[in-house]
């Protein structure tokens, strides 16, 4: 217990500025600079509502200068990606809410990370209230604004995680503050040993716009009132209007594009209140490889795969050629197919279907 406790006593917890961490010899280091940041989310049907999430200053993740303006936040928050084996410090920089109501009780409020899916002790976890050892009390209760707290860990298990704040999480993951947290293998290309050709990370969510702009206004609101009003893809909705740039169907995050013979891993994960996802593309056949971080020891076939909340799947695609003459209508080859959640709640978004989880696979 002392050498845990001596370990636990040299983790440093900071308030601005930042130093940059040394770099140890036995492993790579990646700093990681977040910040929160809020604003308005527009969506393909004309709609918009606040939001409120982490952004990074630039691709690099880099700690952004003095008085520099941040740019504005998105659905759902930058990917991090680290490599198994990275040492990885996160700094999250509570920059405030500027776009919050001067009366709002959202204007000061706290906040917190949370690597979901990594084992991780009470200090680096991101819950607040929960004394832990290491853990300075001006922070138990998350991070203030103007405040910055390091989060420390090694990233030991490869896979697809995700990374949200835990403080009042109904209201603040809710609100847009979620994100990708993926930990690659140390080949390139590959996952859990397999091998694929591309790959594209869907991130399923659900919004009740209502709440989202009575917390700018006022800071409150009656949970049980919750209605989801729109269900995202990557922050988007579909629009039957091909040329809207909104659409998912537009942004080349969620569009899946490839050639005959690839295969395509799909890392689906899903953060919403209550809405259970069920993952459907039309021409293909997906193979179950990892789940929550963890690879299969018997990998499973599925062509509609249910999401709850915090879960991530793995799953591999392959992308086949025209398979016969005999059956013309067998092997979708080149060409476009559509895939969408099957479960059909999901697909209305603004009260208008189908605008929801919807996306096309584009093969050559």
């Amino acid at each position: 217990m002392k050498i845990l406790g001596s370990i636990l006593a040299t983790l440093a917890f900071v308030s601005l500025p930042v130093a940059a961490s040394a770099k140890p010899a036995s492993r790579p280091v990646k700093n990681i600079h977040l910040y929160v940041n809020d604003g308005e989310w527009s969506f393909a049907d004309g709609n918009s509502t606040y939001i409120v999430g982490f952004v990074a200053w630039n691709e690099k993740f880099e700690a952004a200068p003095v008085g520099a303006k941040l740019p504005a936040p998105t659905v759902p928050s930058p990917t991090i990606r680290v490599t198994k084996g990275d040492e990885v410090h996160v700094f999250l920089h509570n920059a405030g809410h500027e776009h919050a109501g001067a009366k709002s009780a959202f204007k000061n409020v706290t906040h917190t990370i949370h690597f979901h899916g990594l084992d991780l002790v009470q200090a680096m976890d991101g819950v607040p209230g929960v004394p832990a050892e290491g853990l300075p009390e001006k922070f138990l209760s998350g991070v203030e604004v103007g405040q910055v707290f390091e989060y420390m860990f090694v990233a030991e298990e490869e896979g697809t995680y995700s990374y949200h704040c835990h403080v009042d999480s109904a209201t603040h993951i809710l609100l847009g503050m979620y994100g990708a947290f993926i930990v690659e293998g140390e080949k390139p290309n590959t996952i859990y040993g397999k091998k694929y050709d591309r790959e594209y990370t869907l991130f399923f969510s659900e919004m009740d716009s209502v709440h989202n702009d009575a917390i700018a206004e006022t800071g409150s609101y009656d949970m049980l009132k919750w209605k989801s009003d729109y269900f995202l893809l990557n922050g988007r909705i579909f629009t039957a209007d091909l040329k809207n740039p909104l659409s998912t169907i537009a942004d080349p995050k969620s569009v899946i594009k490839a050639k005959e013979g690839e295969t395509v891993l799909l890392r689906l994960i899903a953060m919403g209140h209550s809405h259970t996802w069920a993952f459907h593309p039309h021409a293909y056949h997906m193979q179950v490889v990892g789940t929550d971080g963890r690879g299969l020891t018997s990998p499973y076939w599925k062509d509609t795969l249910p999401i709850v909340s915090g879960e991530r799947y793995d799953v591999l695609v392959p992308i086949l050629g025209k398979r016969n003459k005999v059956c013309m209508s067998c092997g979708m080859g080149a060409g476009i197919s559509v895939a969408h959640d099957h479960n059909m709640g999901g697909m209305v978004s603004g009260g208008k279907y189908p605008r929801g989880g919807l996306t096309i696979f584009v093969v050559e």
